[in-house]
C-alpha cells in the first residue's frame, strides 16, 4: 500500500469519526418526529458511502 492510500485511509477514518460523532449528538435533539430520523441516517449513509467511494475504491482502482 502507497503513502497515499494510506493518507487516504486516515483521512476517511476522521470523516466516519466525525459523522458518527455529528449524529449522536444531534440525535437526541433532532429526533423528535420519525422522518428527523430517517433524514438523519440517511445523511449519515450517504457521507460514509460516498467517503468510502472517493478515499478508498477510486485511490485503489487508480492503483496508488
Amino acid at each position: 500500500m502507497s503513502k497515499n492510500r494510506v493518507y487516504y485511509w486516515l483521512l476517511y477514518l476522521a470523516i466516519v469519526i466525525i459523522s458518527t460523532y455529528v449524529l449522536k449528538k444531534t440525535e437526541t435533539s433532532l429526533y423528535q418526529f420519525s422522518l428527523n430520523k430517517y433524514t438523519g441516517w440517511f445523511i449519515y449513509a450517504m457521507i460514509i458511502l460516498t467517503g468510502y467511494k472517493k478515499f478508498v475504491f477510486d485511490p485503489r482502482k487508480k492503483g496508488e
